[in-house]
């Protein structure tokens, strides 16, 4: 069984610095804004079981228009037909689209929140140090775990760092607009807390 989760002045001792427990403390919201996101957005296999059946439906309605007769419509209406046609020949063509975009493949989600963690731990830790940590750090992996913890989160597995390694790895390859937020927030308390921040 863990003790209660880490606080983050003793992630930022960590890492090295004490100066970083407002960053990681700020930071930690996106953490929480990623796995309350990923509650809400739908898994692969349903967006495509809804793109289905959106498609049957439409091809449902496009066979009942066809068999209206033409002169059972009165006069002024009919020429919403082409308009109704080509409607139905773009949602078809969306549902395709979008079925294309979506593998067939189930997946198992990923785990929200997790690669964002890892980002922060990393690019504050680059922040002190230097350099970016290698993804098989045993040092950054347990900081993850402890970022995690700190952030509110459950333990990863059996709090076995080495948990992270695949995450920190994920992690060390995303060049996103989330890791450029992340720097941007790492340089700005750099200057307030004069930390030496050695990346830029």
């Amino acid at each position: 069984m863990l003790d209660e989760a880490p606080s983050f002045a003793s992630v930022a001792d960590k890492i090295g610095n004490r100066g970083l427990e407002k960053a990681l403390r700020q930071l930690a919201s996106e953490v929480g804004k990623e796995i309350r996101s990923a509650k809400s957005t739908p898994l692969r296999a349903q967006v495509r079981n809804d793109m289905k059946r959106l498609k049957a439906e439409t091809k449902r309605f496009e066979t009942a228009l066809n068999c209206i007769p033409l002169m059972e419509l009165p006069m002024s209406d009919i020429d919403c037909l082409p308009q109704a046609r080509q409607t139905i020949h773009n949602i078809i063509e969306l549902c395709d689209t979008t079925l294309s975009m979506h593998s067939a493949k189930g997946g198992v989600r990923k785990k929200p929140g997790r690669v964002t963690c890892a980002m922060i731990v990393i690019e504050a830790w680059a922040c002190v140090r230097g350099d970016l940590p290698g993804g098989n750090n045993k040092d950054v992996q347990e900081i993850c775990d402890d970022y995690w913890r700190a952030c509110g989160c459950g333990t990863i597995g059996q709090g076995d760092p080495s948990n992270w390694r695949r995450t920190v790895i994920e992690a060390l390859s995303k060049q996103s607009q989330m890791r450029r937020y992340i720097r941007h927030v790492m340089s700005r308390n750099s200057v307030l807390y004069r930390i030496d921040c050695k990346i830029s």
